[in-house]
């Protein structure tokens, strides 16, 4: 007798993959990428080191005139850049409900005349890192890019990675019996044992 039952694996409607858009992902206009850029100070530097891998270096900038113009220290990244000028700067934040990144590639080079780097006003930049740096970098833009997220909730989100990660482990809200029969307690984590150093 045949069954008339369907196929319980396409019961259920598949659902869409989820996209850029419907997760409310947003093109970032060129003129608002500039602001969000110019309101910060801090970005990554992405470069091809002298043996070919890529690189990153977290540095601070400004912007005078469409440039961007960062300070550096003698070595590795100011050799690379000598040899692979093209480099990306990427800028991220937070602005009210959204979470936002702007990246902009360019053409990166060493600046050697005085009178560029006053008028530029990166000899007034201060940097985060303690080492001096009295090298002067100008980046030339190419193209500026940005787009902008709904910022999601830590809470969903490692509800989330919970119910989907399939692993066996307990949800962090899930007790077990470490008392008595018929009782149950919290799971606690157990205390980290403490040595002293050695000689101490």
């Amino acid at each position: 007798m045949a069954n008339d039952d369907p196929n319980p694996y396409y019961r259920d409607t598949p659902t869409a993959p989820e996209t850029a858009a419907s997760a409310g992902v947003e093109e970032i206009g060129t003129a608002a990428c500039w602001k969000l850029v110019e309101a910060n100070s801090l970005g990554r530097l992405a470069i091809q080191s002298i043996d070919g891998r890529p690189d990153l270096f977290p540095l601070n900038y400004l912007v005078h005139e469409g440039s961007v113009f960062m300070r550096s220290a003698p070595g590795t990244k100011l050799r690379s850049l000598a040899r692979h000028p093209d480099v990306a700067l990427e800028i991220d934040g937070v602005d009210g409900a959204f979470r936002w990144s702007i990246v902009i590639r360019g053409h990166a080079t060493r600046m050697d005349n005085d009178a560029d780097i006053e008028a530029s006003g990166v000899l007034t930049l201060e940097s985060r890192s303690p080492t001096a740096k009295h090298n002067y970098v100008r980046l030339v833009p190419d193209t500026v890019t940005g787009r902008r997220f709904p910022v999601r909730s830590s809470s969903s989100t490692r509800r989330n990675i919970s119910s989907s990660s399939g692993s066996g482990r307990r949800a962090p809200d899930e007790h077990v019996d470490h008392g008595a029969p018929g009782t149950r307690t919290a799971d606690k984590p157990q205390p980290i044992p403490h040595l002293p150093p050695w000689g101490g």
